[in-house]
């Protein structure tokens, strides 16, 4: 395990879900492939999650082994020590055939040892994230950088995948803003390089302007007509290309339900239950 310095006691170690490391304490025990999880030599005396999708805490339970007290946000919880919560709740609650199962949902289960508002004079601050799930975290640490995990991704993600998860739109939209008026002098997320304060502003506008054709997709989508939910799933999905298997067939599902009900909750578009199909049109 190598770190990478930051600035002053905060280092991280890139990989495919990028790890932060302030003095002892790890954020995200991670999937990263740069860390040997079976042989770790540093000593950690806790691990912060920043939200219960697998690819945060896949080593989370290996870690604990060496000593490390795993603590993560209170509602976030639940998915870590039992992450058929997440699949249960993506299919709404039926158990699904494992072949429409994404690596994703397959992670280790990770005890937690207690939650972040447990842990007394914790040296970084927490900085609340929601959007891509409704209790996503990140921390500050005193040398000024700012760990985002999934509140901001990559240009390139934008460019090739066209479609993020997120379970409240608005509220990313929102973090993300929030990320922009931060002091934070670099900023960290899970799945991008390093980054500038200045070059996370950039990106955050990226990724505002992305869940803005998002919403744009979803309003024309429902332009002249009445669609299911299904339907509109499809419709979305195909308006925007989305590569059309389950890995993204699961996101598409999930934040084009998530923006239909925020479209509701504005008052922009409404609902009927008739046949036993949640059937959606525009206001």
């Amino acid at each position: 395990m190598k770190l990478k310095k930051i600035c002053g006691d905060t280092h991280y170690i890139p990989g495919i879900t990028n790890v932060m490391v302030y003095d002892d304490i790890m954020v995200d025990p991670s999937n990263n492939e740069n860390v040997d999880w079976d042989n770790i030599k540093l000593n950690f005396n806790m691990a912060l999650v920043t939200h219960g999708h697998t690819d945060h805490f896949w080593n989370g339970a290996k870690l604990r082994k060496t000593g490390t007290k795993i603590y993560a946000p209170r509602d976030e919880r639940g998915f870590m020590e039992n992450p058929s919560v997440n699949t249960s709740g993506i299919f709404n609650w039926a158990r699904p055939p494992e072949s429409m199962l994404p690596w994703f949902f397959k992670g280790v289960p990770c005890p937690v040892d207690g939650t972040l508002e447990d842990i007394d004079d914790l040296p970084l601050e927490t900085f609340p994230l929601p959007g891509h799930t409704q209790w996503q975290t990140g921390f500050l640490t005193p040398d000024g950088v700012l760990m985002v995990s999934d509140a901001i991704v990559t240009k390139k993600i934008w460019d090739t995948k066209r479609m993020v998860f997120y379970t409240t739109p608005y509220d990313a939209k929102n973090t993300l803003k929030a990320i922009m008026d931060s002091d934070a002098e670099w900023v960290l997320a899970s799945h991008a390089d390093l980054m500038t304060g200045d070059e996370a502003a950039e990106l955050a506008e990226i990724n505002i302007r992305g869940i803005d054709s998002i919403e744009a997709a979803v309003i024309d989508a429902l332009e002249g007509g009445e669609y299911s939910t299904e339907e509109m799933v499809s419709r979305v999905g195909v308006a925007l290309n989305v590569r059309c298997d389950f890995s993204m067939h699961l996101i598409v599902v999930t934040t084009v339900r998530a923006f239909l009900h925020a479209l509701y909750e504005t008052g922009k578009a409404e609902y009927v239950l008739r046949d036993h199909r949640i059937m959606w049109r525009l206001r």
